[in-house]
């Protein structure tokens, strides 16, 4: 009976032993799926890594590569013969898209998946992050790839690594876009502090507003003449808010501006920024911006009522207070003998 009994004493032993191995294991398996699951949730990138970028590059296949570059502080698009300004708030949207990208999950961890989910060389897009355009490395490279009918079934895959990542939010119009739709359409994106003179040119005439040391805006041909202040900024506000419906790339025709009906050319800084306006033509204005050497439609109602005649730049005459004049009046009567 004793022998019996320490054996089965060494079996159940023996079981535990083996039930405590298990459970260590399954323990461990589990830790590592966490982990796993944990990297695949992980950003791509840190948020905040694309702090510093100020050029970024979208190579589509078969298609002409999209450049924008940060200049001065502002987003301009490489056109085939020039830089031009690109909108502000889609370039920002864009690089905070992929800055701290987060992926739903791993799809595949095979290079020869690419294909299937469209990050491959032949049919993904390869979208570039750089500090600046000179250099070589980039702060993260990317390349988008599009599969199946779902609007969402978006990947990626970042360059020199085999795993794809299926991304929960699709802006592959962005990356999509052909250079000409990354152009502003605000003919005149400036701030108002930057305005320093305003020469206003009509068929009728010329005059210019300086802004002085003093803060205050004045004729420049009669500085001590006074200026209606409100007006002055008033015309800066609404030039600076005018948005483009259409930019034209018609050189064919002048649209008006041959002749134009306003001229305003305007000192931003250090620049001199010309704005010819034409006459209304079927509830539309052109618009065209010497700097940008840029032709824009615009809509006439923002500028329906604009002041362009020099008397509707001074200042009225503020009339007397009633009670001093009241109290005058009473002095003089007073004073009758």
């Amino acid at each position: 009976m004793r022998r019996r009994d320490i054996a089965r004493f060494g079996y159940l032993i023996a079981a535990i032993v083996v039930l405590v191995i298990f459970l260590v294991y399954t323990n461990a398996q589990e830790r590592k799926i966490e982990q796993r699951r944990a990297e695949a949730l992980a950003p791509l990138i840190a948020s905040g890594a694309l702090d510093g970028c100020s050029y970024v590059r979208i190579s589509r296949p078969d298609k002409d590569d999209v450049e924008l570059l940060k200049k001065d502080g502002r987003w301009q698009v490489r056109l085939p013969d020039r830089f031009f300004p690109a909108l502000p708030q889609d370039v920002d949207d864009f690089i905070s898209y992929f800055d701290g990208i987060k992926p739903e999950s791993i799809v595949s961890e095979d290079e020869a998946a690419f294909a299937k989910f469209g990050v491959d060389d032949e049919s993904g897009v390869t979208v570039a992050f750089y500090a600046s355009e000179e250099d070589s490395a980039p702060l993260a490279e990317f390349v988008m790839g599009k599969s199946g009918s779902d609007y969402y079934s978006i990947y990626a895959r970042k360059m020199g690594d085999a795993k794809t990542y299926l991304i929960p939010e699709n802006k592959s119009t962005l990356w999509n876009r052909e250079a000409k739709l990354w152009r502003d359409t605000y003919p005149l994106r400036e701030s108002r502090e930057d305005f320093h003179s305003i020469t206003i040119r009509t068929s009728d005439e010329t005059f210019t507003l300086a802004l002085g040391d003093d803060g205050f805006w004045a004729f420049a041909d009669d500085p001590d003449a006074r200026v209606n202040q409100e007006e002055t900024v008033g015309l800066i506000s609404r030039l600076t808010g005018l948005v483009g419906l259409n930019l034209i790339n018609d050189e064919e025709s002048a649209h008006g501006l041959d002749s134009p009906e306003w001229e305003f050319e305007l000192g931003i800084g250090e620049r001199t920024v010309t704005l010819a306006v034409s006459e209304e033509i079927e509830g539309s204005r052109f618009l065209y911006n010497s700097e940008l050497d840029q032709v824009y439609e615009i809509s006439s109602a923002p500028l329906q009522g604009l002041k362009t005649a020099r008397k509707d730049y001074i200042q009225p005459e503020e009339p007397e207070d009633e009670t001093e004049e009241a109290e005058s009046s009473d002095t003089t009567q007073t004073e009758e003998p």
